[in-house]
Formats: C-alpha cells, sequence, structure tokens
C-alpha cells in the first residue's frame, strides 16, 4: 500500500498536467462551431437538361474570433418546380476536400459540389439543401436536344412533374457495407506479420481505429470536432512455433478511446510542416490469469510532427506521454522497466522507403527498449500488382511481451504489412 500511494502521488501532478494541456488545445476549436452561416451559391449563366452544373457551398464567419466550419462530401437536396419536389443529392467535385476548415473573422471558405440535372427537365428550377439552411438558388435549364433537332422539354408541358411521379418523391439510399467501413475503418498502429528464427518465432499485430460520429451526421455538421472522437483496437501477439502443438507465447490486447485532432495547423503554416494532436485512454492486458496475469491503464497525450512536403522526404516526430491509472497488482514494478514516456521517430518517403524507431527508457535507465522498423511498398513493384510491405523488424531492450516485460531480449523478423 506503501508503495502504491507513493506512485500514485509521484503519477498524478503529470496526469494533471497532460490532462489540461490536452482539453487547452481541444477547447479553441469546439468554442464558435455555430458562427458559422451557409450560403449557396448557383451558376451565372443557364444550364443544360441531362448535364450537370456547379452549385458552390460558401461557410462565412461574421463573429469577432475564428471559428471552425465543415463541408460533407455530399447534400441531400431537393429540385422544385410546380409545386412538386424531386430528391438529388449534391456531391463535392473533389473529394479530399471535405472535412473541418478553419475560418477567420470576417472570413469564409468555399467548396464546389455537383449537381446532376435529369435528361427531362427543363424551365426554371429552385434548387433546396435543407440540411444546410442556406437559402435556394434558381436554375435556368435549356432542354436536351435529340438528334432529330426535337426538343425534350417541348414534348410535355410539365416534364418536371412527369420526373417527380417516375422517379417518386423520396430518394432511397441503398446501404453499402463497403462504404460504410471506408467511411469509418482507418489504419492505426502499424499492421504485420513477421517471423525469425529465435524463440518465439513470429509475431503479428493488427490494429484498427474507428471514427465514433459520423462525418455526414448533423451532430458534426454542428460540432465539426466531435469528429475526432475514436476506438481503437490493438492487438500483438508472439507465436512459438518451435514448441510442441505451436502455441500464442504470448498476446497484449489493447483497446482505447482517443480524440485525434489532424491538421491543428489547418494547412495553413507552411506545406512542408503538419501537426496532429492524439489524447486518450487506453487499457493494455495480455488476458491470463494467475500469475501470468498483466494488465494496465493509462492516459496518454500524443503530439505528431512532420516536416517535409507529402512527395518528398520527410521526418515525423511522435513523443508520447503517460501516467497509469489504477493499481498495478498485477506487475507493480511495470513502471520501472515502461516508465512514462516514449517517442518513435519515422524518416523516409510516404511512397517509398521508411525506417521508424521507437525507444523507451524506464525509470531505471538500463531497462529501456529500442525497435526499428524497416518497410518499402510493394506497390511500387511489378505495376502494383501487391498491397502489401515488406516488413523488416528488429528488437532489443525490455518488454517485447507483455508476460515478460521485467525479462531482455533481442529478436530480429521478417515478413509483410498491410498498414505502416
Amino acid at each position: 500500500m506503501q508503495t502504491t500511494a507513493c506512485f500514485v502521488r509521484r503519477c498524478l501532478p503529470s496526469c494533471r498536467a497532460a490532462l489540461l494541456l490536452f482539453l487547452g488545445l481541444l477547447l479553441p476549436a469546439v468554442v464558435g462551431a455555430e458562427e458559422v452561416t451557409a450560403v449557396l451559391a448557383g451558376p451565372g449563366e443557364p444550364a443544360t437538361a441531362g448535364g450537370h452544373v456547379s452549385l458552390w457551398v460558401n461557410l462565412l464567419n461574421a463573429s469577432a474570433g475564428e471559428v471552425s466550419g465543415s463541408f460533407r462530401p455530399k447534400y441531400d437536396a431537393k429540385l422544385l418546380a410546380d409545386g412538386r419536389s424531386l430528391d438529388t443529392t449534391l456531391a463535392l467535385r473533389h473529394p479530399s476536400e471535405a472535412g473541418a476548415v478553419r475560418i477567420p473573422s470576417g472570413g469564409f471558405a468555399r467548396r464546389e459540389y455537383v449537381l446532376l440535372l435529369p435528361e427531362t427537365l427543363a424551365g426554371t428550377v429552385v434548387v433546396e439543401v435543407p440540411e444546410l439552411s442556406a437559402g435556394r438558388v434558381a436554375i435556368d435549364i435549356r432542354p436536351a436536344e435529340k438528334a432529330d433537332g426535337v426538343a425534350e422539354g417541348d414534348k410535355s408541358k410539365s416534364s418536371f412533374a412527369r420526373l417527380v411521379q417516375e422517379s417518386g418523391s423520396t430518394k432511397s439510399k441503398e446501404y453499402s457495407p463497403g462504404q460504410f467501413f471506408k467511411e469509418h475503418f482507418f489504419g492505426y498502429e502499424p499492421f504485420y506479420f513477421i517471423a525469425g528464427t529465435e524463440t518465439p518465432n513470429a509475431k503479428f499485430q493488427i490494429s484498427l481505429r474507428y471514427q465514433v460520429v459520423s462525418s455526414e451526421g448533423p451532430l458534426a455538421q454542428k460540432f465539426p470536432p466531435l469528429m475526432g472522437l475514436n476506438a481503437a483496437y490493438t492487438q500483438t501477439s508472439l507465436w512459438d512455433w518451435n514448441a510442441p502443438s505451436a502455441p500464442f507465447f504470448d498476446s497484449s490486447y489493447k483497446p482505447e478511446l482517443l480524440y485525434l485532432w489532424q491538421h491543428v495547423d489547418r494547412r495553413r503554416w507552411a506545406d512542408w510542416f503538419r501537426l496532429d494532436l492524439q489524447g486518450g485512454l487506453q487499457h493494455e492486458s495480455n488476458g491470463k490469469a494467475d500469475a501470468d496475469s498483466r494488465s494496465l491503464n493509462i492516459a496518454y497525450l500524443r503530439p505528431t510532427a512532420v516536416f517535409g512536403k507529402e512527395d518528398g522526404l520527410q521526418l515525423t516526430l511522435a513523443p508520447r506521454v503517460w501516467c497509469y491509472l489504477g493499481g498495478l497488482d498485477d506487475n507493480p514494478d511495470l513502471a520501472d522497466y515502461r516508465g512514462y514516456a516514449d517517442l518513435r521517430t519515422i524518416v523516409g518517403w510516404q511512397r517509398g522507403l521508411q525506417l521508424s524507431a521507437t525507444g523507451h527508457l524506464g525509470d531505471d535507465r538500463n531497462h529501456g527498449s529500442l525497435q526499428l522498423d524497416l518497410t518499402y511498398p510493394m506497390m511500387r513493384l511489378l505495376s502494383g500488382s501487391f498491397s502489401l510491405y515488406l516488413y523488416a523488424q528488429y528488437f532489443n531492450g525490455y518488454g517485447e511481451s507483455l508476460l515478460l516485460y521485467n525479462q531482455r531480449s533481442e529478436s530480429f523478423r521478417i515478413g509483410f504489412g498491410l498498414y505502416r
């Protein structure tokens, strides 16, 4: 009990400092999200039925300070004419421009959206985007010309009414599991399978991050910073092929809840610099019982700074500091080996060779570890036939397995990775 009390007294100041720093960086992004006014702007000339027309969504900031806004990949819209309505969609012309933006006082941000016009539509049509409350835009639509020169709009007094009748007043939204996965699941920690000659021979790690708040939902539109809320899961397993029946030697299961604030600079400081912030709560355990049981809980903060342009050589620095939450009854001296901070350094090219070095020091300086990961994308070989990375890893120090966190080990393994 005395050891635990001493440990808690030593840990709490660093926990409070990390929490206050993280909240101080987060709050400016949340405050003022309601100060954005959306305005829809239409084309300056008539459009042609069957073609497409560009509309602009403008977010205006009339407040006294900088605020946050957000552009969705697409918006539900309505075409209004003849007292009827037709449901349709506005799609962002450049999907990579979706997401949150910072808007200075008195400034604005705008994005171009594309609306596909039905071939049977002609006359003056009003476009409305209910989700934006951005007003309406009137578009003059010329009838499409058929090969025989007869205008489609001349064949009916109300081609729009017929279109509504044929299509129905409600637009169906098909659910696509693949699209849902793409929009919500992301790579997180490195994802690989490697093997070597020393026991335990094989090592693999799976890791995924899930964005909790949908970027297309009303909550994200009203409070864009909420899109940074994520859940993640990482599992690291050591597999002993040399032992009878080839059992798993040890596994670490790491679920966590985190907040990720990407592009803190909003791409305005420099085109060769990027800053991300991440903070969260993580549990780690090995799922074993009795004397082999290991578990811990931490609260952490990790800033990530990237130096270099996306298409050139880059240097990434990602220090992480943490404090332990609750007791360490299963492994009371774990902090002596894990310590309270680590540093990941990455040098290389986004689409080429990368070297990652992750190191930490325990409370005792000789209780640290170093892990080197060298990766190369096979997508650059054989015309992109393989969506894998060649993966080589070297580890030296304490804590490669949670079970033997207080025993030193050295290993070299090679294999393949899905994410680095």
